[in-house]
């Protein structure tokens, strides 16, 4: 069910900048040059992401004088909270903002027994027109600002009742065609002045993109990587997927076994069953093939659906793939079905309100 939400204290302007996106070191800078001590850099930094305060006149700390030039000049979390919606099947909750230019994005938080995942969006649209996903539709309009990507996670970890352990960029666009803005955002929340959230808990979801992927392995982000996978031959994940016309499966494949060989670190590939589509024997003998050669982890996901045309395996088929792949030399998993009733699949959400949104 849907949720009111305040309006926030100090709504931000979009002129003012946000300060969520700056590391430490950029903030000194930022500050000093507005002629402000180093130091107070460092306890706005604390205010922000240790004690996720983002009303400036609550920075108790910080001179008067400070505090009124912050807030002059600039903000910290400036969403606008469109819609917040509790699932009635499942422990998620989806949240759809609206950005201080008037662009739209989603978050989708799950809770589970051991742990609760926040998932983020990191492009306005996306660009790679995956035949199965609502983003898709929208194409492509802007990439996010790391400040706000970092504002999705500071902005859930305020709300109360919403504990977060783990962060996957796995929401509307593709993570790695904004390398840049991705990398700040990994991290500043891995930084242990703030959330400081260890690479164990935070992952990055690709389609595919070969040359990022080797750029991610060189840089060392603090993440793991996850490659939505669903396909294993090139024909097929070709028409579903048309990145792999650039980056076929065997180039992706070499990219990921570099990037387990320079971290030690399994890599997940996600595989949506879709009914009729890729859910058949050929698809199992295909993941064993192509997943046995590299450290790896297998997880099979349902599939949310939407208005693509496709319709996601059933439950029987979900098994039969869990069974036949138990003895393979990698790990398989079930993900958890979640949030169907409050279109949490990328992009429904916002879909459905833009469309509303223009027949009024």
């Amino acid at each position: 069910m849907s949720h009111p939400v305040s309006p926030p204290t100090h709504p931000a302007a979009p002129a003012r900048l946000s300060l969520a996106g700056d590391s430490l070191e950029q903030l000194r800078a930022r500050l000093m040059t507005d002629g402000q001590a180093s130091f107070r850099a460092d306890q706005v930094f604390n205010w922000i992401h240790a004690r996720r305060t983002f009303d400036f006149d609550e920075m108790t700390n910080l001179a008067k004088s400070l505090r009124l030039h912050l807030n002059e000049r600039y903000s910290v979390v400036d969403l606008d909270v469109q819609r917040r919606v509790r699932s009635q099947t499942s422990n998620c909750e989806k949240f759809l903002f609206r950005l201080a230019d008037g662009a739209w994005i989603e978050a989708v938080w799950m809770g589970f027994e051991k742990r609760s995942t926040l998932c983020v969006s990191t492009q306005v649209g996306c660009a790679l027109d995956c035949a199965f996903c609502a983003t898709a539709t929208m194409g492509f309009r802007r990439h996010l600002s790391a400040a706000e990507i970092v504002q999705q996670v500071l902005w859930v970890t305020a709300q109360p009742g919403l504990e977060l352990s783990n962060v996957v960029f796995m929401g509307m666009g593709e993570p790695l065609h904004n390398y840049e803005n991705v990398a700040a955002a990994l991290r500043l929340l891995h930084d242990d002045r703030g959330l400081a959230l260890s690479r164990r808990r935070m992952t990055v979801s690709t389609a595919g993109l070969v040359p990022q992927i080797r750029r991610m392995t060189a840089d060392d982000l603090p993440c793991k990587l996850a490659v939505s996978l669903n396909a294993v031959t090139n024909e097929k994940r070709s028409a579903l997927m048309p990145i792999n016309r650039k980056y076929p499966l065997d180039p992706l494949f070499a990219a990921c076994k570099e990037w387990t060989e320079a971290t030690g670190q399994r890599v997940t590939f996600e595989y949506i069953l879709m009914e009729g589509v890729n859910d058949g024997p050929d698809d199992i003998r295909g993941l064993r093939a192509r997943l046995s050669r590299l450290p790896s982890k297998l997880n099979l996901i349902y599939y949310n659906p939407t208005e693509r045309g496709f319709q996601s395996s059933g439950q029987p088929v979900y098994q039969r793939f869990f069974d036949e792949l138990q003895n393979a030399p990698f790990t398989v998993t079930l993900r958890q079905n979640m949030g169907t009733d409050i279109d949490a699949a990328c992009g429904q959400l916002l879909v459905k309100e833009e469309r509303a949104e223009a027949a009024e």
